[in-house]
């Protein structure tokens, strides 16, 4: 996982299955030009970010 001030990457298609279970949406669905890999690209919220917390913890 990857962040910046207003956006979260997620590199993880489990983490990111989670996260739109609880009802939050991608911005964007990609694929990286430097390694191939897919991600989703999420809006920095206080909810995401709770959730997020909430999976590590699991």
């Amino acid at each position: 996982m990857k962040s910046d001030n207003k956006f979260y990457y997620v590199y993880d298609v489990n983490l990111s299955k989670y996260i739109k279970s609880n009802g939050i949406s991608y911005i964007i669905k990609a694929r990286s030009i430097m390694d191939n890999r897919i991600f989703t690209m999420y809006e920095r919220t206080d909810e995401l970010m709770n959730l997020i917390k909430t999976w590590g913890n699991s």
